[in-house]
């Protein structure tokens, strides 16, 4: 049986129906007829698209044309390598507990949440339709579809592991597979993997270092934050980083030109909607 914890349970599902809702709240008119028919072009357009990048997504760590592979055999060496030391690193960073950090960790948690960070993405996708802005629009889109990816992903390896958290006091190689069990899904960390996701994308469409550098920033104190509250291993936290950049390089370059559709909002004398085109 499924374990329903706040905030993370199922909120990659739940998530994805909020933020179609709210971005389709933005194309359709006044009308309720129109919206509906709003809601619909868009949930259709998107899961292509989604589909699309996913397909993408699941093959881009064995691609050999472009080195890739070669970065797989980095993160997984990475990973591994902090296993090795995961008892290492959460007792040094038990040692170094405080009342400052406590409430910047608490803080830390709150930013990672993927339910926060997709309401965000929608928040900013729906600014830029306000705003006509393509380039946010086409941000928050990216933001979201990063995250979603990121996060699906992150929840089928949780389930497939089934590794315990460290707060189960099981130790680091205590592994249940496929056996659903409560707080026996650890690795990948999925705050970490959405916030990295997030952090990609817009790294890589600010144009602006510091951005850059502000939200890898904050998404390596989400991964922290994990740690510290004693909710994953570091090994969980770096396979969750690994996961949510390549899900954002993976929606940026599908973007970038590198897949072949787009959704732009599209209207006419009595209804608004998005439309799927093609880049050529």
């Amino acid at each position: 049986m499924f374990r329903l914890e706040p905030g993370i349970r199922w909120k990659w599902t739940g998530s994805l129906l909020l933020i179609l809702l709210l971005l389709a709240a933005f194309s359709g008119p006044a009308r309720a007829e129109s919206a509906g028919d709003g809601l619909k072009s868009f949930v259709v357009q998107e899961s292509s698209v989604l589909g699309h990048e996913a397909v993408e997504f699941a093959a881009a760590p064995f691609r050999t044309d472009d080195g890739a592979i070669l970065g797989t055999l980095a993160v997984a060496g990475a990973v591994g390598l902090t296993y090795v030391f995961d008892n290492d690193i959460r007792n040094k960073v038990a040692a170094h507990q405080g009342h400052t950090l406590d409430r910047a960790t608490d803080a830390g948690n709150i930013i990672g949440n993927p339910l926060l960070q997709l309401g965000v993405a929608g928040a900013v996708w729906g600014g830029g339709i306000l705003a006509d802005s393509p380039k946010w629009r086409d941000v928050g889109l990216m933001m979201g579809e990063a995250a979603v990816i990121a996060d699906a992903a992150t929840f089928v390896l949780k389930e497939a592991v089934g590794r315990g958290r460290p707060s189960t006091g099981s130790g680091r190689d205590s592994f249940r597979p496929f056996q659903f069990k409560s707080d026996y899904d650890s690795l990948p960390s999925m705050h970490t993997s959405s916030s990295f996701a997030m952090a990609s994308v817009i790294a890589r469409t600010s144009e602006s270092i510091p951005v850059a550098l502000l939200s890898y920033t904050t998404a390596a104190f989400v991964g922290f934050s994990r740690i510290y509250q004693d909710k994953h291993w570091a090994s969980d936290v770096v396979l969750g980083a690994a996961i949510g950049e390549l899900a954002g390089r993976v929606v940026t370059r599908f973007h970038a030109g590198g897949g072949k559709l787009a959704i732009v909002p599209a209207a006419s004398s009595s209804s608004a909607s998005l439309a799927l085109v093609g880049k050529f």
